[in-house]
């Protein structure tokens, strides 16, 4: 069974999904800007592209968004329709964001939009009727079918989400007659926006989790702000749910009482331990996620092949957990202990794809190199937990790396060498440096040495700076 506990504050929202007591999934949001996945706006396309087919598009935002020439057209449309569509710039279009604005790149939207209910999603664009492939049972999805074809207008399509399994006929057709109520207001607003401005605004982390994923599994919800407490009540009038939510007034912040703030911690460690010593290192590139398995301290009671199996397979449900609790997307890139077998291969990937399966991002294992390297794709559409979390030292750069203290030594040795050959030096020289280069330099016969090369004496002032790259040279008389 699944407990959900959010930690709600004005400026900040966290919520756990706890699994028979164990952290499975963790989520921010900060109350700003920039979570706009969902949002629907009014834009103007400001720029085509045809080389590469896509055109960049002014929603009301300091960043253009990015849209393909195919997104700018119903799923319905046929080729012949589309060729005789004419796109210019200025023209007016009605966009849904699907990806975040992310470093230098702005928003990716689509003209294809889709709203999301708590049992069905409402796609104004396409002619289709769909039901999760969650839901088994072939009578339960024809039932749920003859629903939707009551209540659905022709021209659109729905998809019927897993949590709709079993629910009343009523209870499924309020909540697609309350989407096509939600698509007929932003039309209205559309009709009326005289600028690029934004129409609908996706719901926040707390109602998005409750709407999304709260499904029969679910034992309690514990929520420790009053107003988020009685959004979600109203959103479960049944006094079955209701009997699961609770309001959580303890005095001890609510991640602490429930031991999660530890394991919240651990997210942020580029090292994860698994549980037979082994370990997982974590480096983020900009083009793909690298997960290094290592054996570490573990040596066995086996045979080899038998060790790194082990080891393999503790690494491969655990990767599927760290993906969802770091919300990782794009590429990412596994490199697991050489495993000689084929089938112990085979099986890693068996284990990949069944631990994944129950992801809420759409995940897919790809396979294995020769060299043991997998790849496994995620689908990206908001920051990743790091970089919500997280901005680049502006010591280091963001390189998580600084010269060693001998190599700033020689530099500050290179530079006096040239501004003696230059004739700039006018009498003694004061080093301001870092206190580990200092630690270095003041060595008594290498100053020594030094003094007598370059004529002259050689003080020393420890720098403040927390960058022991930064030094400067000063010559007074």
């Amino acid at each position: 069974m699944k407990t959900v506990i959010a930690d709600v504050m004005p400026e900040e929202t966290r919520l756990a999904v706890l699994e028979d007591g164990k952290l499975r999934d963790y989520a921010v949001e900060r109350d700003d800007e920039s979570h706009i996945v969902n949002h629907i706006y009014a834009g103007t396309i400001q720029n085509i592209l045809p080389a590469l087919q896509a055109a960049f598009v002014n929603i009301g935002r300091k960043k253009n968004a990015f849209i393909y020439m195919g997104d700018l057209f119903p799923r319905a449309a046929t080729k012949e329709e589309i060729q005789q569509t004419r796109i210019s710039v200025g023209q007016h279009i009605l966009v849904q964001v699907v990806k975040e604005e992310q470093g230098g790149k702005g928003a990716k939207v689509t003209a294809n939009i889709s709203l999301p209910g708590r049992y069905a999603v409402l796609m104004p664009t396409v002619d289709y009727v769909g039901v999760s492939k969650k839901i088994r049972q072939e009578e339960e999805r024809d039932r749920l079918r003859r629903i939707v074809g009551h209540v659905k207008p022709p021209g659109m399509g729905v998809i019927i989400r897993t949590v709709a399994e079993g629910v009343t006929e009523e209870a499924l057709q309020a909540d697609i007659t309350y989407l096509l109520h939600t698509w007929d207001s932003i039309r209205q607003r559309y009709k009326l926006a005289k600028k690029n401005q934004l129409l609908y605004r996706e719901a926040d982390l707390v109602m998005r989790t409750v709407r999304d994923h709260v499904t029969a599994d679910i034992e309690k919800i514990i929520v420790n702000h009053p107003d988020t407490y009685e959004r979600i009540r109203q959103v479960f009038p049944d006094p079955t749910w209701q009997e699961k939510l609770i309001y959580y007034t303890g005095k001890e912040p609510v991640f602490e009482a429930y031991h999660i703030e530890d394991e919240v911690r651990h997210l942020w460690s580029r090292q994860v331990a698994l549980p037979s010593g082994g370990n997982l290192i974590f480096d983020y590139t900009e083009a793909l996620t690298v997960i290094d398995v290592n054996s570490s301290k573990y040596t066995g009671n086996s045979t080899l092949q038998e060790t790194i199996f082990h080891v393999n397979k503790e690494a491969a449900k655990e990767i599927a957990r760290q993906l969802r609790l770091r919300d990782i997307g794009g590429i990412i890139l596994v490199d697991f202990i050489d495993m000689a077998r084929a089938e112990d291969r085979e099986a890693i990937l068996a284990i990949l794809s069944r631990e994944t399966a129950s992801d809420t991002r759409k995940t897919r294992v790809m396979g294995m190199t020769a060299l043991n390297l997998v790849e496994i794709t995620r689908k990206k559409s908001r920051q990743s937990l790091f970089q919500v979390q997280y901005t680049p030292c502006t010591v280091c750069g963001g390189t998580g790396y600084l010269y060693a203290a001998e190599s700033v030594a020689l530099q500050i040795m290179r530079r006096l060498r040239q501004l003696v050959r230059e004739r700039r030096l006018r009498g003694d020289v004061l080093i301001v440096a870092h206190a580990s280069v200092l630690a270095v330099m003041r060595e008594k016969k290498q100053v020594a040495r030094w003094e007598r090369e370059l004529a002259r004496s050689l003080h020393f002032e420890e720098s403040v700076h927390a960058n022991r790259e930064v030094f400067s040279i000063l010559s007074y008389e």
